[in-house]
């Protein structure tokens, strides 16, 4: 830079004198004196100069690397997205009882140093039951954590630690939030995926009724692993193996179109633990019915027209269900939990789906089926479950965001 200034003040300084020395028709002697002296005021006026230009300069260059460094900071720096959903509606079942139901869940997600993605949320829960056969009414309100994880990509493989949701299959024994997993996918073609996951079942309500005198919830060990192949974007197969401490499950499911608007889809898993313990309530561990010592069973096929999807779309859905008695400890996980329970469930149901708007959904569920007991599962006093009737109506709206 000082090269460049003497190059500079040089080159001037020499145009000044040559201007000086050959520009007029005066003696040189008369020149001399006062020419000098304004040459040199002059050299001395045009360093000031441009000492306040190359100043100015590398301001200008230091705002602009600073500029540069923020707007590098602002994209580089981690992005909260947030995500949610809402679900209110009205249930009302074989009891004459109806239920006011409400949940909404509020996620959060980013991506940190542009290599792992975090995501926290939280999901509210309430219900309202109606007095029915001397019985008061009764309210229940909870605060569960959603999801707490995080997660990385390492090429075609996708990592996840932390409380998390997962799905199997079309979710006839696992489609549950608040599961404490570590979980792997693998893309290992463009058709082909393998998911797993190793860890604890659902974690326990941060606030829960406090009316509700049931012990915390005792975690089981949840371990599976779940293969599917894509034929092509509406159709695919897939089957899976797990465990949900004690109990051991295979499943094989299935979607594909039909004709036209019309789709199938399927679902079968079995329970090859044939040892059911004995309901221990003082840690909610266990069956209340027990002895059969046979593998359980349960499937579903669902018969669809349409996809509600867009405003003004809807669709119509026609199941049928057959799950035996003890199938599932816990009726938490299945996607049907509202419907199926430890005693079985064997009918029909009709899904009725209207999409108010591209985000909102007005949907009508019923249901008319029965418990599905096995005669050699006794409780402890000897006797068998007696087959009674379920059904339910349930009018919810739901809306994302």
């Amino acid at each position: 830079m000082k090269n460049n200034k003497k190059a500079i003040i040089g080159g001037l300084t020499a145009s000044i004198l040559l201007q000086a020395c050959f520009g007029g028709g005066h003696s040189e002697a008369a020149a001399s004196e006062p020419d000098v002296a304004a040459l040199q005021a002059e050299i001395n006026d045009l360093t000031a100069r441009l000492n306040d230009l190359e100043n100015s300069l590398a301001a200008a260059k230091e705002k602009q690397e600073a500029a540069k460094s923020e707007k590098k900071a602002k994209k580089e720096a981690p992005t909260l997205k947030w995500s949610g959903s809402t679900k209110s509606g009205y249930m009302y079942d074989e009891k004459k009882t109806g239920k006011i139901k409400a949940e909404a869940k509020i996620l959060a997600t980013t991506v940190v140093d542009k290599t792992y993605d975090v995501g926290l949320g939280l999901k509210f829960k309430s219900t309202s039951s109606e007095p029915n056969n001397g019985k008061y009414s009764s309210e229940k309100n909870k605060i569960k954590l959603e999801q707490a994880y995080v997660g990385r990509s390492f090429g075609p493989v996708y990592v996840k630690a932390g409380v998390q949701s997962v799905s199997l299959g079309e979710g006839l024994w696992l489609s549950k939030s608040s599961v404490n997993q570590f979980t792997a996918s693998y893309q290992m073609t463009p058709h082909d995926t393998l998911y797993t996951g190793y860890g604890r079942d659902s974690q326990d309500y941060l606030v829960n009724d406090t009316s509700d005198k049931n012990p915390p919830v005792r975690t089981r060990l949840l371990k599976f692993a779940q293969y599917q192949h894509d034929f092509s974007k509406d159709a695919y197969a897939g089957l899976y193996v797990g465990a949900q401490q004690p109990e051991r499950y295979f499943g094989i499911y299935g979607s594909t179109p039909i004709v036209g608007k019309f789709g199938i889809t399927a679902e079968y898993v079995r329970n090859t633990n044939k040892d059911k313990p004995k309901m221990d309530k003082k840690i909610e561990y266990g069956y209340d019915y027990f002895g059969a010592h046979k593998d359980t069973q349960g499937y579903v096929i669902s018969l669809n027209y349409g996809k509600a999807k867009k405003k003004g779309t809807w669709d119509i859905i026609g199941q049928y269900l057959n799950v035996d008695q003890n199938l599932f400890m816990d009726d938490g996980y299945t996607d049907w939990d509202d419907y199926i329970t430890a005693d079985g469930f064997k009918g029909f149901g009709l899904i009725l789906d209207y999409a108010t708007s591209d985000h909102t959904k007005l949907s009508l569920l019923r249901y008319w089926a029965h418990t599905n007991p096995d005669g050699t599962n006794v409780d402890e006093d000897g006797h068998s479950l007696e087959k009674s009737p379920h059904y339910s109506t349930y009018l919810k709206f739901t809306t994302k965001f």
